[in-house]
């Protein structure tokens, strides 16, 4: 199932992360609380997660950018892009799994 991200998702993404390109997880500080809070909030900032049999399997983030042109429509940004390494060539990550 592709969703947006929740408030209790933090754990599960932050270690799929060390699947992407981390090495560890970051501490859990304020700093980190109220970053996950502005990106939970932020309606221009869904964090999308595919989850299998209750895991977290892939995700990225989409940042929509208003733009003023092409008729005034924002266009999206895409980053950390991410399957967990035992999900990886099964399409979860492919444009396939959203339809």
């Amino acid at each position: 199932m592709v969703r947006e991200a929740t408030q209790s998702n933090l754990e599960a993404i932050l270690e799929l992360y060390l699947h992407l390109h981390e090495e560890s997880i970051p501490e859990k500080d304020e700093h980190l609380k109220k970053t996950w809070k502005l990106i939970l909030e932020d309606p221009n900032h869904p964090l999308i997660v595919n989850v299998v049999d209750g895991l977290i399997v892939s995700s990225c983030v989409c940042v929509i950018i208003p733009n003023l042109t092409r008729n005034v429509r924002p266009y999206a940004f895409i980053e950390n892009v991410v399957t967990h390494k035992d999900y990886r060539k099964k399409g979860y990550a492919g444009d396939s799994s959203i339809l």
